[in-house]
């Protein structure tokens, strides 16, 4: 097994997490490997703007927060508006080249055949979601979705969370939460979730940090019985 927890606390976390009815993805970078794609769409947009090009290194860091948030960022409050219409009409148009990340449908179908609820929560508008879902293929496995424009403050605030808990009819101590950004893990531990699963290393007792999403498999597996 690659995965592992910050500090081997696994089997406290494993028992923590029994009883989890769903489990809440982000979707960029953690479902599809698609944010090459947004950064190229951003800088685009700032040139359509007559902006400075901003360093694809920087917008990269900007990922997880909430697309009208990074238009604000990057192209000012006054245009930030049109700013994201004019990216989404490129990200939209650069969709041919969307593909799942490794091992997502896998684990999706999983989720489903063992009972899970599967939820998104996306910075992305939901028109731009629902389209990278629908091109992927994994609009099939997905029970809810909230999307940057539907709520007031994006993350790392825990409202988009709590939204999409509502929409399921679920507690914060019924799901775990996987991202691949500081903001998805912010979100969920603002939130109260006890357990989440992060494609990368974070510093955190609650999370477990995993090398790809196969590895969830046995600890999901668990959480079943």
């Amino acid at each position: 097994m690659s995965y592992r927890s910050t500090d081997d606390n696994d089997d406290a976390l494993l028992t923590d997490a029994r009883g989890i009815r769903a489990v809440i993805f982000d979707l960029d970078g953690t479902l599809v490997d698609t944010v090459p794609l947004h950064v190229l769409s951003w800088i685009e947009t700032c040139k359509r703007l007559g902006l400075p090009a901003p360093a694809m290194d920087y917008v990269s860091t900007l990922m997880g927060l909430r697309a009208l948030d990074i238009a604000r960022r990057l192209c000012g409050e006054e245009v930030a508006e049109r700013a994201l219409e004019i990216k989404n009409e490129i990200y939209l148009s650069l969709l041919g080249n969307a593909r799942a990340i490794n091992g997502a449908p896998e684990l999706l179908k999983f989720l489903k055949d063992r009972g899970f609820m599967v939820g998104v929560v996306t910075s992305s508008s939901r028109k731009v979601a629902t389209r990278v879902l629908e091109v992927t293929g994994l609009n099939k496995y997905v029970d809810a979705l909230i999307a940057g424009d539907d709520v007031n403050r994006g993350k790392p605030d825990p409202e988009p969370l709590l939204k999409i808990l509502g929409l399921l009819g679920l507690g914060v101590d019924d799901v775990v939460v996987v991202g691949d950004s500081r903001y998805d893990v912010e979100m969920a531990l603002n939130a109260g979730v006890r357990v989440v699963f992060f494609l990368g290393s974070y510093d955190d007792s609650r999370v477990i940090s995993i090398r790809g999403l196969l590895d969830i498999i046995e600890y999901l597996d668990q959480f079943s019985n």
